[in-house]
This record gives structure tokens, C-alpha cells and sequence, in this order.
């Protein structure tokens, strides 16, 4: 099963307006429900890790990859 971030609760304009405002809400949502596609930008990924409401498991795993 290939999770895909979907905007399911936000129309696509919203989506991509909210993702632009808050690149912390965006890194969530992609790391939470799949990236789809998409890849991780390396650098904005390790500014705003601290900042990630995330589980344990996966900060571990990014903060090992980083």
C-alpha cells in the first residue's frame, strides 16, 4: 500500500496555500501520509525537525539519516 499525501480535508488551492504559509504544518502532513512522489528537502528538513510533531520513531529515523 503506497501512502500519498492527499489533500482529503482541504481543497487543492488550500492545501497549496497552506503549505506555502507554514512549511512546519507542510513537512508534517508528507511525513505523517506519505510522501507519495515527493522527496524530503534535506535542508529544510533538518531546520524545522525540532519544531515536527511527529512520533518518536520517525524523528529518530530522520534525525539517523541526517
Amino acid at each position: 500500500m503506497r501512502l500519498v499525501n492527499m489533500p482529503w480535508d482541504y481543497t487543492k488551492t488550500e492545501y497549496e496555500k497552506q503549505a506555502k504559509a507554514d512549511p512546519v504544518w507542510h513537512l508534517e502532513r508528507l511525513i505523517n501520509y506519505g510522501l507519495g512522489d515527493k522527496k524530503l528537502n534535506r535542508k529544510i528538513l533538518k531546520k524545522y525537525l525540532p519544531r515536527l510533531r511527529i512520533p518518536e520513531d520517525r524523528r529518530a529515523f530522520l534525525e539517523l539519516i541526517l
